[in-house]
């Protein structure tokens, strides 16, 4: 049994340290400051707990409590902390690189720069 929990544990910090890779990636190659922070905090929250479980497996469960109290602090503070960031980088106007459905949070009566149109 000893050894089925280590290979799971040495699987899932892999795995984990792949999906943080995958999201310094992210942030390394994606074109605007939204999309870098969406790839920074999911993909940067899953390697994390990914790790926090392989270690959880390779131990035994010995720091049970302790891992698990940091997985829910992760799950809980990982998407506020992105969208409390967004969102003030958007109101300082930082504008997202938009595609053919346009920025969905833009007023209609407010050019790009945040001032009023004149009509």
């Amino acid at each position: 049994m000893s050894h089925f929990l280590a290979y799971t544990g040495s699987f899932l910090l892999l795995l984990g340290a792949f999906s943080s890779l995958l999201g310094a990636l992210g942030v390394w190659r994606l074109p605007d400051a939204y999309t870098r922070m969406h790839s920074a905090s999911k993909a940067g929250a899953l390697g994390a707990i990914l790790v926090l479980l392989g270690v959880l497996a390779a131990t035994g469960g010995a720091a049970l409590f302790e891992i698990l109290l940091a997985i829910a602090v992760l799950l809980m503070t990982a998407p506020l902390a992105a969208h409390a960031i967004s969102r003030a980088g958007y109101r300082a106007g930082v504008r997202p690189r938009v595609g053919p459905l346009g920025d969905a949070r833009a007023r209609p009566d407010r050019q790009a720069d945040g001032t009023d149109r004149e009509e």
